[in-house]
């Protein structure tokens, strides 16, 4: 699942990798596998002309109706089952963690991130998190935390 913005990244980047011999094997397993994979994106203005070569594998879901679209996909229904991955898309998993519908946020801290970009909420957090997780990815400089909203 992802917002416009981020969906528009994706498909302008990951299609045309899985053919390219200049780019490693991981790189090319993850932009097959981004091509295969359905994809929701949640969007009022991206229309199915835009989805590019994902046309087949993207459903488009207006933000109104993102919140029932998820609860729909997590009691089952839609077909698809396993789990649902948000990625990037700040504004769209905000407004479903408000709504109570993410399990976990998983956040990647690295130092080209410190002091600048895109702030991940609006103000405070808009609910309560618990810490899961944190430990530094293998062979890197980013740190993952992993977190749940807090039920108590």
């Amino acid at each position: 699942m992802l917002g416009r913005t981020s969906f528009e990244g994706f498909r302008d980047y990951w299609p045309d990798v899985a053919n390219d011999e200049k780019q490693d094997q991981v790189e090319r397993e993850i932009s097959r596998r981004s091509s295969a994979i359905h994809k929701i994106v949640i969007s009022d203005t991206l229309t199915p002309g835009g989805t590019g070569p994902w046309k087949d594998t993207t459903r488009i879901v207006r933000q109104a109706d993102a919140a029932n679209a998820v609860s729909e996909l997590k009691s089952g229904g839609g077909g698809e089952g396993g789990d649902i991955l948000v990625f990037g898309s700040r504004t769209t998993w905000n407004h479903l963690l408000i709504a109570g519908l993410v399990d976990e946020l998983h956040v990647m801290v690295g130092p080209a991130l410190l002091g600048a970009g895109t702030p991940v909420f609006h103000g405070a957090a808009p609910v309560a998190l618990q810490l899961l997780e944190s430990r530094v990815l293998d062979d890197s400089q980013l740190v993952l935390n992993r977190y749940a909203p807090r039920t108590s």
